[in-house]
């Protein structure tokens, strides 16, 4: 069963954001990002796609969910701080 999410709590904002999602065919998951900072809140992948790819690795994910979410938490504060300065 699929469930429609329309808000989810981002730890990185500290609030409910409106998320989309996102394919990731590198892993063949689908990716539930926050539209405000770009963190990647949840991964969602089916029973039948962990039974059935062999090269799934889920280190591998692990790591480039947290390489994602550095890089897109670097942007955010340096949104923050030009938006802050009044340089946006």
């Amino acid at each position: 069963m699929l469930y429609e999410i329309d808000t989810v709590f981002c730890s990185r904002c500290q609030r409910y954001v409106s998320v989309f999602d996102a394919e990731n065919e590198e892993f063949l998951t689908k990716e539930i990002i926050c539209t405000d900072c770009g963190k990647i809140l949840m991964v969602v992948r089916s029973s039948f796609q962990s039974r059935n790819d062999t090269k799934f690795l889920l280190k591998s994910l692990e790591k480039h969910i947290l390489r994602e979410n550095i890089k897109t938490g670097k942007n955010f504060k340096l949104r923050e701080l030009f938006s802050k300065s009044g340089a946006l």
